[in-house]
This record gives structure tokens, sequence and C-alpha cells, in this order.
């Protein structure tokens, strides 16, 4: 029997045994690591990462610089991967960890994405030492972690926009396999602020080489006053355009949030903002900056970075959400923007998340030299507000020890869980520094991610129509007597829940069945040649998560094999072409009566419903 608190008897003692308490959102998870830390030295040297990616596995890439030598004359690109319980994984480079020289010159990774291949991109940086004004530098590996020789040279890109350097602090795939880089152009190298840098952006063809039909030559730069702009974070729209996101300094010497929108061809999109770029002021005229940025499902887009105010007596965590035209979205925070306080002097948010129920966490860190930083996390609603069931009041601070440490980068992981990575210094005399990651509670939020409408066809099988949880709905042509069954699956378990019938002629028959992640609804007395609107309510996960009402519609015209929304000759002409073929998940359309068998029959019921049609 299993109780809440189970009560034992020992040696006519009365003993108590409480069940360890649930993990709140933002505790550390405490089966990553030690007590939900990692810590990783490449060669007793400074260690920084600044990028993570999680392969579809569930391992961890993190990159960023390793230099070689403490006085900083060899600084390399350093790549660590980890197993899904942050132990190093030895079948990645040499135990788990790979560096990539550059003779000569400094190089840091600031941005990974991992190919659906398993192959890892990454880009950054290769300069002289002490001189950002380098080549901006692409390499890809392979998932072992050698360098991929068939991209570029020898696995290597590097970009030159002019001979006053460039850099990449962002990635991007484009669904064909294309890649975005996204970062700044010197147009003028000053090691001051009088510097002029440009916003500046690559696409690259899967083998490495530029892609002349984007930009000039592969390569745009944007100018937003003549001053510094800088490009931080890269967003693909469905439609193929192309966000990029960072920060601009206008003639007045203030720096603010930017963005600007590009076609797919890379020429700028004058629907966004004001003629395709988007300028935010946080208030006290002086520096704001945009480090990372995500698109949510509504096209609407979220920035985060820092604000400084006051003549840099503040810097909190900014953040600014734009509607797909580039306006401020009222909704959120205050007119569009909001911070977020610490409590402690120069915080910054580089990296933002977005969960798949809309709310965002920042992840940055008090870049004080002067303060024993830590890594910072804020996890808000979406309406911009902080999430009080987040860390406290919505608010999350670890710390590694007594010196410096800092989160540069996240990731989310599908179970909800944040992976931060950032560096650690573990010792004060020789500045020795590591790559640091965190992991994190986070309850997964529940979501409705497919639904279908599934029917077994006989000793066929059961074949599945896909229902589309937004637009068109799909068609439903097999005739069972007005009896159907929708199956809906959930991003995590679910254990209970109601559906009801809310547009259409059919009713609900008995209870949901539940099943792992799936709910399945059974309908009776649903009529041919309509429309129908399944309402899920109070659908909830394991976790106890509720999901919001939840609505699926489907078509129903039975006979309508070619899913025209017109049942006509070509349907009878489909259908009695495959009279005698096996029901496979080709053909099942064409199985009308469902019976396992494609025969005259399903012919005789397209041609009764011969003219049938739906709006």
């Amino acid at each position: 029997m299993q109780l809440r608190n189970s009560i034992l008897t020992i040696a006519g003692l009365l003993v108590i045994a409480t069940p360890a308490a649930k993990a709140n959102d933002g505790d550390l998870d405490l089966t990553f690591g030690t007590s939900g830390q990692v810590l990783t030295d490449f060669a007793r040297s400074a260690d920084i990462a600044y990028a993570v990616a999680l392969q579809s596995d569930g391992k961890l890439v993190v990159g960023g610089t390793t230099y070689t030598n403490n006085d900083f004359s060899g600084e390399d690109f350093a790549l660590a991967r980890y197993n899904p319980d942050g132990t190093l994984d030895p079948g990645f480079g040499t135990q788990g960890k790979v560096t990539t020289d550059f003779p000569g010159l400094a190089a840091v990774i600031s941005a990974i994405v991992i190919q659906p291949d398993g192959k890892i991109v990454v880009a950054g940086g290769s300069f002289p030492l002490f001189v950002f004004a380098g080549d901006l530098t692409i390499a890809r590996y392979n998932a072992n972690g050698t360098l991929d020789t068939s991209f570029g040279s020898g696995g290597i890109v590097k970009l030159e926009y002019g001979d006053q350097g460039s850099y990449g602090f962002a990635l991007a795939l484009q669904s064909d396999g294309k890649i975005i880089v996204a970062g700044t152009h010197f147009v003028d190298f000053s090691s001051d602020d009088s510097s002029n840098t440009d916003f500046a952006l690559a696409r690259l063809n899967t083998d490495g080489t530029l892609d002349s039909t984007f930009g000039s030559g592969g390569l745009v730069t944007t100018d937003f006053d003549g001053f510094n702009d800088d490009a931080f974070s890269v967003l693909i729209q469905p439609d193929g355009k192309i966000v990029a996101v960072g920060s601009a300094k206008n003639p007045a010497n203030f720096y603010d949030f930017a963005a600007a929108r590009y076609l797919s061809n890379g020429t700028i999109d004058t629907t966004f903002g004001s003629a395709g770029k988007v300028r935010t002021d946080f208030g006290d005229h002086n520096f704001d900056q945009a480090r990372s940025a995500v698109l949510q499902s509504d096209g609407k887009i979220a920035a985060a970075g820092f604000a400084i105010s006051h003549n840099g007596g503040v810097q909190n965590f900014a953040l600014a959400r734009y509607t797909s035209n580039g306006v401020l979205d009222s909704t959120f925070g205050t007119n569009g923007i909001t911070q977020v306080d610490f409590g402690s002097c120069c915080q910054s948010a580089y990296r933002l998340l977005l969960q798949a129920d809309g709310k965002l966490i920042a992840v940055g860190y008090p870049n004080s030299e002067s303060s024993d930083s830590d890594f910072l996390l804020a996890r808000l609603n979406p309406n911009g507000s902080l999430d009080p069931s987040f860390g406290s009041g919505g608010e999350v601070r670890t710390s590694f020890g007594d010196l410096n440490g800092g989160a540069n980068s996240a990731v989310l992981q599908p179970d909800g869980k944040i992976v931060a990575a950032g560096f650690q210094a573990t010792t004060s005399g020789k500045k020795t520094v590591e790559f640091a990651l965190a992991r994190y509670e986070n309850t997964a939020p529940l979501t409705l991610t497919a639904a279908v409408s599934r029917k077994s066809h006989g000793s066929a099988g059961a074949f599945d129509i896909a229902l589309p949880l937004t637009g068109e709905p799909a068609i439903e042509c097999r005739s069972s007597h007005g009896s159907h069954a929708l199956v809906f699956t959930f991003s995590t378990d679910v254990l209970s829940g109601s559906a009801a019938v809310t547009q259409g002629v059919g009713t609900v028959a008995g209870s949901p069945v539940f099943s792992g992640n799936t709910m399945t609804v059974n309908l009776s007395g649903v009529a041919d040649v309509q429309q129908i609107t399944v309402t899920l309510s109070n659908v909830t996960g394991s976790g106890g998560q509720l999901l919001g009402n939840a609505t699926v519609s489907l078509n129903l015209l039975a006979g309508d094999a070619i899913a025209s929304k017109l049942v006509d000759r070509a349907d009878v002409t489909l259908v009695k072409g495959q009279v005698g073929t096996p029901v496979s998940t080709a053909n099942f359309r064409e199985d009308l009566d469902v019976n396992g068998r494609i025969t005259h029959a399903d012919v005789a019921i397209a041609k009764t419903d011969l003219g049938h049609s739906l709006p």
C-alpha cells in the first residue's frame, strides 16, 4: 500500500518516512553533474563558454574559447559535448573535448547550431591578438568532433566584408539546409568607441560556399545611422524572411535595441518598422543592447539584453516585444518593454528562451568584475510580468562559489528543463576559468501538438488523417455511420480532461480515453457534409499542468477521396482504379467503407455522394 507519509514501527518506535519534497521550477536539477552543476577545464587555462546547443539525442554541445596559455597568447575554438547527465561524452573529440587552433590568431565561438544530420556548425571570429578586426569564421564538425572537410576549406570558412574585419554572433539554419550567420562588420576600425560598424549577414550553401542569390555575393550589411550597429541574434520566419536583432548607436551617442528584417534574397523588408528597421530606447538616453531574440508562433518577436540608465548607475535585464510588423507590442510590459532588476549592479541578459506556453526565460549574469557574479535567470509571463512560480518571485540566482561566474547562453530541453552555460573562475591566482553549466528544474508546459482522425480498416490496420491545429480543416472522406475517433497528442503525458462538440452535428460518446501523451475522443451521430468542431477542456498533464481550451475542426465529406471539398467523377475514377489493391498508407482514403478492402462497394459510395460539396 502506498501512503503519502508511510508510518513504520521499528523496535517500538514510531518513524514517519516523509518523501522528498517535489522540486520547484528554478531549482537546480540534482540529477545533472554535481548537484546540478558542471565545470570543465581544457588545459588549466581560461575557458569561457558562449554557446550551447541540444542534440536530438539529448546530448549538449557547448562552445566558446580556451586560452591555452595564461598570457592569452593562444586562444582557440573550444567545444565540449556532454551526456544528458552532465558527464563528458568520450565519443566526442578527446574525452569529450575539441579544440581548433588558428595559428597566430585568437579564436572564439559565439554560436552553435546542430544540423539534422548531426553535424555541428559554429560561428564566431578569428583575429589578431587583442585586435577585434579579424574575420567572421564558421566551422563545421562531424558528429565525432572532427572537422568536416566537405565544408569550406578543411572544415572552416572565413568571410571578409572588407579589410576592417568582421565577427559572427549568431547562426540559424534554413529548411533547405543553408546557413545564415549574423554579426558585425567593421566599416572603420578604432580601438575606442569611434569605430563604425554595421549589421553583417551572410548565407552559405551546405558546402560552405557563399550563396550568390543572397545580397551581394552572399553578403549583406546594414547601417542605421553611420555609427556602431551590431547584430547579436538572427531568426528565420516561416515565410523565409530573416530578422536580425542587436543594437544601434545614434547621433546623440546613445545605444538602442535595434532590429532589421530582410526578404529571403537579403534585401531589406520595407514593411517592417520604419523602412525595414526598428529602434527601441528604454529611456534615460543611455546604453540599451539586445543580445538575443525569439520568434513566437503568432509572429511576434521578443528580444532581451540590457538597459543602462542613470548615467551608468543602473543596469537591468531589458526585454521588448514587437508585433510581426515591427511595432512595439502594447500587451507586453509597459508599452512593449520591461526590465528585471536582480538587486545588484550591471546585470545583462545574454540569452532568451521561449516556452511553448508563451512564457519567456531570460538568462545572463551581473557583468561587473568588482562583484561576485552568478548565473541569473528570470521567467516572465506572456504579458511581461515576472512569473512568481519560478524561483523566488520569478528570479533565480546560482552561485558556483565565491569567484566570478556567469551564463552566456542557455537552451530548453523537451522536458522543459533549462541548461545554462557560461564560465566560472576557480582560482584567484592564475585566474583559472572553466566552462560552467547548470541545469534547472522547469515543468514543461502542456501543449496540444497533433490531432488525427483514426479509423481501423479491418485487418489492414488503423490509418490516420492528420487534422491541422490551425487553418483549413482536413477532410474525413471515410463513411462509418457517424462514428469517428479523434486522437489528440500532447507535449507531455496527460491524465484527465473533457471534450465536447461545440460546432456541428454530433456528440461525444462516452469519456475520453487517456494513454501516455494521447487522449482519444469518440464521436457518434456525426452528420455528413459539414464541419464539426471539438473543444477540449481542463486537460491536465502528469506534472499538474493545465491546458487552456483547445479546439480542432474536421470537415466531413464522405466519398471525397481526393480531398477537394467536392465529390465528383474524379473521386469515382480514383476509387475505381484502386479496386482489388491492398489497403495501405498510400490509398486508405479510397477504402470508403473502412472494411480493409477496396471493392466496388467503395465505388458505389463515391457514386452515391456525387455532387456533395463543402463551402
